[in-house]
Parts: C-alpha cells; sequence; structure tokens
C-alpha cells in the first residue's frame, strides 16, 4: 500500500515543482515589467521637474505621465549614465514570452510522462493479474512451483505467495487426509478381524449350547464363562475406539481439578488388583503421593491403568510394578516401571501407534491402550516417554505440567 502511494506522490510532486519554479520564474519576469513601469514613473518625474517650476503642474504634470515628459526624463538619466541605452521593455516581453512558452513547454512534457507512467503501471499490473490467473489454474492442476524472481513487495506478488502458501496448506492437507485415510482403513481390517475372531468363537459356543442338549453342566458353565468374557473384551474395544474418535474431533472437554496423586494412583490400583493377583505381581507407590497436581481425575485414571495394566502383562510372577512420584513447582512425574521382558528396540519407537503391535504383545492385544493412554494425556497438559531393555524391563513416565 506503501508502496502504491508512492508511485503516485511522486509524479504530483515533480509537477508540483516544476509548476513552482515556473510560477517563480514567471512572477520575476513580472518584477522586471513593474520595475519598467516603475521606471517610468521616475524618468516622469525628472522630466516634469526639468520643464516646470510650478509644484501644482509638477503634480498634474505626474498624473498625466505624458510622453513628451517621459521622453525628457529618460534623455536626462541616460545623460548621466543612469539609465541603459537598450528599451527594457521590448527585453521584459521577451523574457515574459520565453517563460510562457518554457513552463508551457515543461508542463505538457510532465504531463506526457505521468500519463506514460501510469499506462505502464495500468500495463504491468494487468500482466500480473493475467499472471496469477494463470498460477491459480496451475494450482488447480495441482502444479505447485513458486516462482522466486516474483517474490518483491507489489501487492500481487505478496498475493502469489500467500495463495502459494494456503494452497501448499491445502496440499499437505489433502496428503494427510490421504495418509489418515488409509490408517483408517488398516484399522478397520484391524478392528473387523479382532472382532471376526472372539465373534466366530462366541458364535461356535453358541451353536454348541443350542444343539447339544445333553452337554454337562460344567461344560456349558465353561462357554458361557468364555462367551461373558468375549464380550466384555469386545466392549471394552469399542469403548476404547469411541473415546479416542471423541478425543480426535474434540468433543470430550477436559476438567482439571486438583487432586493428591496419592488418590489417584490408588484408584488406578484398585481397578487393577484382580489382574495383579491374577498375574502374581505386586503394584507398589512410592515417592511424594501427597502432591497435588490438577487434571481430569476419571480420564487420567483411564490412561494411567492402561499403562500400569500394559507393565503387569508383561511382568513374571513374583515381580512389582513401582510407580514412584516427584514433584517440583513445574510439573509432577510419575515414574511406572517393571521388571518384565522389556520392549524391542525395533518396537520402542511405534509403541504408542495406534494399532501397533510389538512382537511380545500380550494374547488379544489390539495395540490401542497405550496410543489412548497417550492422547489423555497430551489432551490434559501431559506428555508421555518411554525406555526399555530387552530382559530387564521397562519403565514409562508421565509428566504433568503444572
Amino acid at each position: 500500500m506503501r508502496r502504491r502511494v508512492f508511485k503516485i506522490i511522486l509524479p504530483v510532486l515533480l509537477i508540483g515543482a516544476v509548476v513552482g519554479i515556473s510560477t517563480a520564474w514567471a512572477f520575476n519576469n513580472i518584477r522586471y515589467s513593474y520595475q519598467q513601469t516603475a521606471n517610468q514613473e521616475i524618468m516622469a518625474i525628472i522630466g516634469a521637474a526639468v520643464t516646470s517650476d510650478d509644484e501644482f503642474q509638477l503634480i498634474s504634470a505626474l498624473r498625466q505621465n505624458s510622453p513628451d515628459q517621459v521622453m525628457a526624463g529618460s534623455n536626462l538619466l541616460k545623460k548621466y549614465g543612469y539609465l541603459p541605452n537598450d528599451q527594457i521593455a521590448d527585453s521584459a516581453s521577451r523574457l515574459l514570452h520565453q517563460s510562457i512558452l518554457i513552463i508551457s513547454l515543461a508542463i505538457t512534457i510532465m504531463i506526457i510522462a505521468v500519463v506514460v507512467y501510469f499506462v505502464y503501471l495500468d500495463w504491468r499490473r494487468n500482466r500480473q493479474i493475467a499472471e496469477l490467473v494463470e498460477y491459480i489454474q496451475g494450482l488447480n492442476n495441482r502444479i505447485y512451483e513458486l516462482h522466486l524472481e516474483e517474490n518483491s513487495e507489489d501487492e500481487l506478488s505478496i498475493l502469489s505467495n500467500e495463495l502459494y502458501k494456503i494452497m501448499v496448506l491445502l496440499r499437505e492437507a489433502a496428503d494427510n487426509q490421504h495418509h489418515a485415510r488409509q490408517q483408517l482403513e488398516t484399522a478397520l481390517a484391524d478392528i473387523s478381524h479382532q472382532l471376526r475372531t472372539p465373534l466366530t468363537s462366541m458364535q461356535v459356543m453358541v451353536d454348541n449350547i443350542y444343539d447339544d442338549s445333553k452337554m454337562p453342566a460344567t461344560v456349558r458353565q465353561d462357554f458361557l464363562r468364555s462367551i461373558s468374557r468375549q464380550v466384555e473384551s469386545m466392549s471394552s474395544l469399542v469403548m476404547t475406539l469411541l473415546n479416542l474418535a471423541k478425543f480426535d474431533n474434540g468433543s470430550i472437554r477436559l476438567q482439571q481439578l486438583p487432586v493428591e496423586a496419592g488418590e489417584l494412583l490408588e484408584e488406578v490400583r484398585q481397578k487393577l488388583e484382580i489382574l495383579a493377583e491374577l498375574r502374581g505381581v505386586e503394584i507398589i507407590l512410592a515417592g511424594d503421593l501427597q502432591a497435588q497436581v490438577r487434571v481430569d481425575r476419571r480420564w487420567q485414571v483411564e490412561a494411567l491403568t492402561n499403562i500400569v495394566k500394559n507393565c503387569l502383562e508383561h511382568s513374571p510372577e513374583g515381580s512389582k510394578v513401582t510407580i514412584t512420584v516427584t514433584s517440583s513447582p513445574l510439573f509432577l512425574r510419575l515414574k511406572i516401571q517393571d521388571h518384565g521382558e522389556g520392549i524391542a528396540v525395533q518396537d520402542l519407537r511405534h509403541i504408542f501407534e495406534r494399532f501397533y503391535k510389538a512382537k511380545n504383545s500380550a494374547a488379544g492385544s489390539v495395540g490401542i491402550g497405550l496410543a489412548f493412554a497417550k492422547t489423555i494425556i497430551e489432551a490434559d497438559n501431559g506428555q508421555i516417554s518411554v525406555k526399555s531393555q530387552e530382559g530387564k524391563g521397562t519403565e514409562f513416565t508421565v509428566t504433568y505440567f503444572r
């Protein structure tokens, strides 16, 4: 905008300067004309003084300003060298005409220059608009090329660059959408596989119960318990996927309220108490359990439960899973450590990816628990990391920033 204003003001200033100089010159010429008139009056006074001694006649002659008196005064002044011999009036007249001619010529040239200048600007702008239209058509055809030689401060160049940035973002969004669609297809295939297996198993057991009326009660009870476990597992998977989708689209709003770390972890331990007993693993809470942090209690219990559950499933019988709390003015940190089989190096970088199954994944795992935990923790202004060594164990670090 400033450059455009400058382009308009500059010619106006030049024309104003030329007109000002020309006007000053014209006024100077007019001054010469006034000087000539004054000389004539002086000469008339001198002539009247020479030809008359009467004061009244002197004033009367001055008012008449007759040619004879002017001529008499001029001859007397010339006699003593007061006036030059050239004709001032003729010189002033010629100078005035020359001034008028030069001023007219200068103004004409400046007007032509300004017209040519603005015609050039209009032509250049039309050319840039045509190039911009061609550029947009290229972007519509997915031709993403940035012409660096056009990177100037001109308004249309800036518009072109901003349009390029927008189209790059749209291209990245399209690529991400394509990648997300591929991930969704893979995820749906994994989910279908995970659901098909228990559904097939339940269908077989239900058919056996339905077809065999003489089935022993103990076998029937085993089938029903197995069906119940399968249904519970499927229900948990569906709920996890549903909650994960809600976090993705932002429909879940976390309510951050102060809670003691010990209370949070005790609730996690109670939820996993039966699994820990079945696995023969003890969950130990240590550190600054009275430290408080502002988080959404319900969802953080869900996230930490998934992490501790993963540790329990990979811990040998008789081992311990230790959760240590450390607190500072900047953050509250939880270290969840097991002494199990560890995670392979090639799996470690993918451990939080959705539907990723490591080589030592637990039976029935769909690779969604840790990804869900990471989503919840990061949504609550937290951060999670992991380090592991095969054969020695794994340590998850959860940090909630204050």
